[in-house]
């Protein structure tokens, strides 16, 4: 008995040394015991906090949210562990059914890690991530622009030139020296329409003028007529309202997508779907060329790599799906609130 009652005592005093938070208490509630770091939390003395009900200790809503994920751990027999903020800390929580000797489960320990740092430090890399993404954009469009001002007008005017040129040498008669300069007005011309491209790749339309579904769908217009490939673009009609940032990200995917399935993939059609459904905008972009096994550890480019990330920045979900001879389907999701509604 004595030595039970000293190999008690010494784990006891063993977690209380535990820098995270260790509560046991029984299935109605009752505490049984709460270690140092536990009874630091609730700032009240060990005679307080010993005998008295767990719930009672927690908000109301968070006392809810407890007891509805103990009594999942109790009923499954198994840990339960997920993330919660009380206060102004988060927290990592380990919730374990404890079982006595006839193996029935009795009571419930949980250990509570704090995660605060590391969930600030998570969310401040989030932000310097989100303005450097920003500030791609906005150097894009200063390029673009740029690009705009000064090729584009000089080679308008040089076209121009040309023509002026092409006529007159006509006119007097220099039909093989006309024909050189009618090829060369070819050459620039379509230089003119990659340029143009270009500037349409760098700098998307701005979406403070038009509904992101119509500037999406003026996007699969101008692709469709540049890889030659079957684009249907589909969209509900109404969106709630996006920042210029979420906006862009379903820009980029679409992007991404079309020149994956242009260049690489083979592929003759693809199919753009855009919807709002329960607080988040769904984008899925898929075409029928030749696919890849998804299955094994795929190393994805930069551009698809920039898009997970892109999309994670926004607290979105981002993946790929592909099968050898069945296409290839990206798809990303963005949470946003409807204000809209109400």
């Amino acid at each position: 008995m004595t030595i039970a009652i000293n190999n008690q005592k010494f784990a006891w005093e063993l977690l209380d040394a535990f820098p995270n938070a260790v509560e046991l208490f029984e299935l109605d509630g009752a505490i049984l015991y709460l270690n140092k770091a536990a009874r630091n939390r609730y700032a009240r003395p060990e005679k307080e906090l010993v005998g008295a009900n767990i719930w009672n200790l927690y908000p109301p809503g968070q006392a809810a949210h407890r007891k509805t994920v103990v009594n999942k751990a109790v009923n499954s027999g198994t840990p339960i562990q997920f993330t919660d903020r009380y206060e102004e800390q988060w927290v990592d929580v380990l919730i374990c059914p404890i079982r006595g000797t006839n193996d029935k489960i009795e009571s419930v320990v949980t250990y509570t890690h704090d995660v605060t740092r590391q969930i600030r430090a998570e969310e401040r890399l989030k932000m310097v991530s989100l303005q450097l993404l920003t500030n791609q954009e906005d150097e894009r469009r200063r390029i673009a622009q740029d690009l705009h001002d000064d090729i584009g007008q000089s080679m308008t005017a040089l076209i121009l030139t040309l023509k002026a040129i092409h006529s007159d040498v006509i006119t007097s008669g220099h039909k093989t020296i006309g024909e050189q300069v009618k090829g060369t007005i070819r050459i620039v011309e379509e230089m003119m329409r990659h340029i143009r491209q270009v500037l349409y790749d760098l700098r998307p339309p701005s979406f403070e003028t038009m509904s992101p579904a119509k500037v999406l769908e003026s996007l699969c217009s101008s692709l469709a007529l540049s890889t030659r490939l079957r684009v249907i673009f589909s969209s509900q009609e109404q969106l709630p309202p996006m920042s210029n940032a979420q906006a862009t990200a379903l820009y980029r995917l679409i992007q991404e997508g079309m020149n994956n399935a242009a260049k690489h993939a083979g592929a003759t059609s693809v199919w753009i779907n855009l919807e709002y459904v329960d607080g988040e905008v769904n984008i899925s972009f898929e075409d029928d060329g030749q696919g890849f096994d998804s299955r094994g550890n795929i190393e994805y480019g930069i551009g698809l790599k920039g898009l997970r990330e892109r999309f994670v920045m926004l607290n979105g979900n981002f993946d790929v799906e592909s099968a050898i001879g069945k296409g290839t389907r990206l798809y990303g999701s963005l949470p946003i609130a409807n204000l809209n509604s109400g």
